[in-house]
């Protein structure tokens, strides 16, 4: 069991981290669907800026109550999220709450816990609501994954990308479903391998998702992109190893942090080319933030994992 000290920061964290990513999906799933599909474009718009609402109440109660580890990964943040939502809404009409950003760059971390206040009844509240709202995207984009499946309904997204953000958001329910319950996170060799297992795949399938939204003529980036792709295969198959031989968790956590270091810097500097317009993709700048985010997020684990 955990302490509401804990259950607090770890709710908050989580929202923090996680409500952003799985709103821009709804971004990128709306900028996606062809004119024939307005109603559903409208529709993850309007989950958006569900969303949106609730990563403000997050951030309302997150002052003075999350890690500095959290707050100095860059996994909320990035220098280049900003400019990146701007572009976006340019580029697609889609609105983008940047005000939430400029709040989210200034936040304190943890020099306080407010015990005062009913917090751990706010944050309870709060996770209830994200847990119903994300329950429900993920049941309105796992539908249209099925309609394009059966060649019912089309979409510039690859079918793989759709399932890759569904079960991103199940991740995301099932841990706040876990604070709920006031259970630990599982830092057992099996929980921690299992963790691995899920964000080597995420970092194997960003590679293959970068390499196909890049231009033909960018050459040397889908080089790049193709071997990480090839690599994070092989560490992929190293980790689900791990579930028969656990003795190499040290050694592949290792290689994890590495392989995924690298990698983050090249989703970073691909950022910053399409941000300046640099890189010819069919992938928004933010597509790109977005991505470099969870590579940050997932190295601070890596980072408590070998801890």
């Amino acid at each position: 069991m955990i302490s509401n000290e804990q259950y607090v920061r770890l709710s908050l964290e989580a929202n923090l981290f996680f409500l952003r990513i799985v709103k821009e999906h709804a971004i990128f799933a709306a900028a996606s669907l062809p004119a024939k599909y307005a109603p559903t474009s409208a529709q993850f718009v309007s989950m958006k800026n569900s969303l949106e609402r609730l990563l403000s109440r997050t951030l309302a109660l997150s002052h003075g109550n999350i890690s500095s580890e959290v707050m100095n990964s860059s996994e909320l943040v990035t220098n280049l999220t900003l400019p990146a939502e701007k572009e976006v809404q340019a580029l697609t009409g889609i609105p983008v709450n940047t005000a939430i950003t400029v709040q989210e760059t200034n936040l304190g971390y943890r020099d306080f816990y407010r015990q005062g206040g009913n917090i751990v009844q706010q944050v309870s509240a709060l996770n209830r609501e994200i847990i119903r709202q994300v329950t429900s995207a993920i049941n309105f984009q796992s539908n249209l994954l099925r309609q394009i499946l059966t060649c019912k309904a089309f979409s510039f997204v690859y079918p793989t990308n759709l399932d890759h953000v569904t079960r991103e958001a199940r991740a995301y329910v099932g841990l706040l479903n876990s604070l709920e319950n006031k259970q630990a996170e599982d830092i057992s060799v099996k929980g921690i391998i299992e963790q691995e297992i899920f964000w080597n795949e995420i970092m194997d399938e960003h590679a293959k998702f970068i390499r196909g939204y890049l231009d033909p003529s960018e050459t040397k980036l889908f080089k790049t992109a193709d071997n990480f792709a090839d690599r994070l295969d092989a560490l992929e198959a190293a980790t689900v190893a791990l579930r028969n031989n656990p003795t190499n968790l040290t050694t592949v956590t290792n290689e994890s942090r590495e392989l995924v270091t690298d990698l983050r810097n090249f989703k970073r500097q691909g950022t910053e080319g399409l941000v300046a317009c640099k890189i010819k993709a069919i992938m928004p700048a933010l597509l790109a933030d977005h991505v470099t985010r969870e590579a940050n997020h997932y190295l601070r684990l890596l980072s408590t994992f070998k801890a």
